[in-house]
């Protein structure tokens, strides 16, 4: 469906992530990651725990420029590869044009929009899309589909858009596509010779920073030792591997298996969740840890930590072992020199609905604060995910983080990478590394993050 094999790359944006939110902002934010995951929400009154849609994206989003339409008009969307539906907000959304700056679709202005049968109706942790299908004509970073469907969305949840954005475009596979439609993705990556997606962070300033970019067409091997070693999925939906197990660098480690091993690996999140179960063995190695519900209610799923620990994460996929830096390990801030540990109590499969130990549905969800610390990609066919070791003597590099490369502001490339490279630097933003989505052994994306 492609129009084009060269590599191209697309600029992204995140808003800055905040370590300094409320107790009820962090309970809030927990129950987001759980109901993302299809599991029931903890909070009783969710309509009593106020938090701003902007303060959840800054742990959850990156965005990046698509167009729609002829003649083709620029979207801003959210990329998140927890889920798989692609929709933007209708002009006749009242509650979006009063939410969000971004573009609103028109239909009638779209020469090639075609309605389509069905409905769209997707829920995320964080709010709801509902509206129509349809069908037209969409591209990224030069990478046409040209009668891609996806969903127009008539209504949507209270300060779910904020700032420029329009929609969402989900990165999983089309088993957890709500409409059904095959995403753009999986579409568009039989056109794609050995694309990548790369992310680098930069400095904060304001509510949003530069993000990196979203590369299709090339990996860079300037950016990690050795081979990529790969895992394959439990199952084409969630990008889920097993994690064999957790615990410190010279401390003990916890093994894993059966469901208590499947792990989604999600670029859609800063944080790691997991089984209590095993999250208690995991913190009782850190001196000094304790459980967040012994100060506050609202924190029964965190740990409280020193801020100052030295302590070092280690998780093991496909029989290597990788390390998180200490600093990885603060999640967010509380009071009196004690820190938020990132890994934090998520249970998708407890209480009356336990998930079975057999099930390839995740127990973890696997987010930044891992991924920053390796290189990975994101393999379509066989479907797997593969991590490497970061090089620690990568070299800095222009302002959008590819030397030869020229992006516009509607995210089109002149579409060839010479040189990826970048300054491995941890900040209260964040740095991370690579991402990757493959297709039939070849690179189909990277996302350096």
């Amino acid at each position: 469906d492609g129009s084009s094999t060269e590599p191209v790359t697309i600029p992204l944006t995140r808003p800055v992530f905040r370590k300094d939110r409320t107790p009820e902002e962090w309970a809030q934010l927990s129950d987001s990651y759980r109901v993302k995951y299809g599991a029931q929400s903890k909070l009783k009154s969710r309509e009593l725990v106020t938090i701003s849609m902007t303060n959840q994206q800054a742990d959850t989003s990156y965005y990046g420029v698509m167009q729609v339409g002829t003649p083709p008009q620029p979207y801003t969307v959210v990329l998140d590869t927890g889920s798989a539906d692609l929709w933007i907000s209708s002009a006749s959304c009242a509650r979006c044009a009063q939410q969000t700056t971004g573009n609103l679709f028109q239909e009638n202005e779209s020469s090639t929009f075609q309605q389509v049968s069905g409905t769209l109706d997707v829920s995320y942790g964080s709010g709801r899309a509902a509206g129509a299908l349809g069908r037209d004509v969409v591209t990224m970073g030069g990478f046409q589909i040209a009668d891609q469907v996806f969903g127009v969305a008539t209504q949507v949840s209270n300060s779910f858009l904020t700032g420029n954005l329009s929609g969402l475009m989900g990165l999983g596979f089309e088993s957890l596509a709500s409409t059904g439609a095959t995403p753009w993705w999986q579409r568009a990556s039989s056109a794609w010779t050995n694309p990548q997606m790369y992310r680098n962070t930069r400095g904060a300033s304001g509510d949003d920073e530069p993000g990196g970019q979203f590369t299709m067409g090339g990996t860079n091997s300037s950016l990690y030792n050795g081979e990529i070693n790969y895992t394959s999925l439990t199952r084409a939906q969630y990008w889920t591997i097993p994690m064999t197990s957790l615990g410190l660098v010279n401390g003990e480690s916890i093994s894993l298996s059966g469901s208590t091993a499947n792990a989604a690996i999600d670029t859609g999140t800063t944080l790691i969740g997991g089984p209590s179960s095993v999250l208690d063995q995991f913190y009782a190695q850190i001196p000094g840890a304790t459980r967040g519900s012994s100060l506050d209610p609202n924190l029964e799923d965190y740990y409280l930590i020193p801020c100052d620990t030295n302590a070092q994460a280690a998780l093991t996929f496909g029989g290597v072992t990788y390390t998180m830096t200490a600093s990885d390990l603060i999640g967010g801030s509380y009071s009196n020199g004690a820190c938020l540990g990132a890994f934090f109590s998520l249970n998708l499969g407890s209480g009356s609905s336990p998930i079975p130990s057999s099930s390839s549905f995740p127990t973890w969800v696997v987010g930044s604060a891992f991924l920053k610390n390796v290189y990975t990609v994101f393999q379509a066919s066989p479907a797997a995910v593969g991590f490497a070791t970061l090089k620690e003597d990568v070299q800095s590099f222009g302002p959008l983080g590819v030397a030869g490369f020229a992006i516009d502001s509607n995210g089109n490339s002149n579409g060839t990478i010479i040189r990826a490279a970048a300054t491995r630097s941890v900040s209260s933003s964040g740095w991370m590394s690579a991402v990757l989505l493959v297709a039939s052994g070849a690179v189909t994306a990277a996302l350096y993050l």
